[in-house]
C-alpha cells in the first residue's frame, strides 16, 4: 500500500492522508470517513476538484535505518500525525 494525501483543488486545502492500494481506493477511503459510501456519493462539485497524490517520503530505505540505528526519526508529520515506517506497517496490516 502507499500513502495518499487528498487536497482541495482551489485552496490545496489537506482534506484526507492515509494509505490505500491506489488513487481510486484512497478517493473511497476519503468520502467513506466523510460519511458517503464511496467517492461516486460526493457532490459533483467537490469531486471535480480533488488532487490525488501519492506520497514518497524521500529516505531510501537504508537511510532510514541509519537514522532510526543512531536515535534519529525519520518521516512527515500530516495533519499532526507522524507518518513513519512504524506507522505504515500498522496501517497495511
Amino acid at each position: 500500500m502507499s500513502v495518499f494525501q487528498i487536497r482541495q483543488g482551489g485552496t490545496g486545502a489537506i482534506l484526507w492522508t492515509g494509505a490505500a492500494a491506489n488513487e481510486i481506493q484512497a478517493m473511497d477511503a476519503m468520502a467513506h470517513d466523510a460519511g458517503y459510501y464511496d467517492h461516486s456519493d460526493l457532490p459533483e462539485n467537490m469531486r471535480r476538484g480533488l488532487k490525488v497524490e501519492a506520497l514518497s517520503f524521500g529516505a531510501a530505505r537504508g537511510q532510514a535505518s541509519a537514522g532510526r540505528t543512531q536515535g534519529g526519526r525519520t518521516g512527515q508529520v500530516v495533519m499532526g500525525t507522524a507518518i513513519n515506517d512504524r506507522n505504515l506497517g500498522r496501517a497495511a496490516s
